[in-house]
């Protein structure tokens, strides 16, 4: 049975990679869904303050190094996309622009392709560290495209597909914390107005799933 916690028994700690970062995939649910930046230096300090937040807590588990090297592209290269690939060119755009995290983390502008070479190489090893599986579905479910970015590009979804068929879905738990807004600390306020786009993810989740079943279902019925 998948989970979404390290598999190791000896060296690494379990960990839930969706309680771990629960603040980025909520930052780009509100980004996805159309949220304003207002203040560009603010959540770009934000967005580097989670990658070092989240090495740390990797190597608190113990994390292998290479699995946090991972964990950590994944996310640089998700904030970067859910930023810079939105039609404003606010301050949060310009902001990125001078430095994407890619960039300031990995000295790299090409997550698009990189991103996706990583995820073949983790998901081709034949003992694939899940908490990185599970991270690269995450970012692939909340819309990093990438080199794939043309809607009838089929081998995009083909590795997400591939890939959930490897991890736990994504439920919303309410041990994930929430972001009250831009700028300001994390809260654990039980309001449903800031849980729609976690809500919204387990949805799109949800329907991936349902979707890939129903393919199966459909190709074992056609002759």
């Amino acid at each position: 049975m998948n989970d979404n916690s390290s598999p190791h028994s000896h060296g690494p700690r379990p960990f839930n990679v969706d309680i771990l970062f629960a603040d980025t995939w909520l930052a780009v649910c509100q980004l996805r869904n159309g949220a304003k930046i207002s203040n560009g230096k603010t959540l770009y300090r934000q967005a580097c303050h989670q990658i070092d937040s989240a090495r740390e807590a990797l190597e608190s588990f113990d994390a292998p190094a290479q699995s946090i090297e991972h964990i950590l592209y994944a996310l640089c290269a998700l904030w970067d996309e859910s930023v810079m690939n939105r039609h404003e060119l606010d301050e949060g755009y310009h902001e990125w622009l001078k430095s994407p995290l890619q960039a300031k983390y990995f000295n790299t502008l090409e997550a698009g392709e990189r991103l996706w070479d990583r995820i073949r190489c983790v998901m081709a090893q034949p003992s694939a560290d899940i908490a990185v599986l599970t991270c690269f579905h995450r970012v692939l479910l909340l819309g990093f495209s990438g080199r794939y970015r043309e809607q009838d590009d089929p081998r995009g979804e083909n590795i997400r597909e591939a890939l959930s068929k490897r991890v736990a879905p994504f439920t919303v738990s309410q041990d994930l914390p929430i972001m009250a807004s831009q700028g300001r600390r994390l809260a654990h306020k039980k309001s449903i107005w800031m849980w729609l786009p976690l809500t919204a993810f387990a949805l799109v989740a949800l329907w991936w799933q349902v979707d890939s079943l129903l393919q199966q279902y459909i190709s074992q019925m056609l002759p």
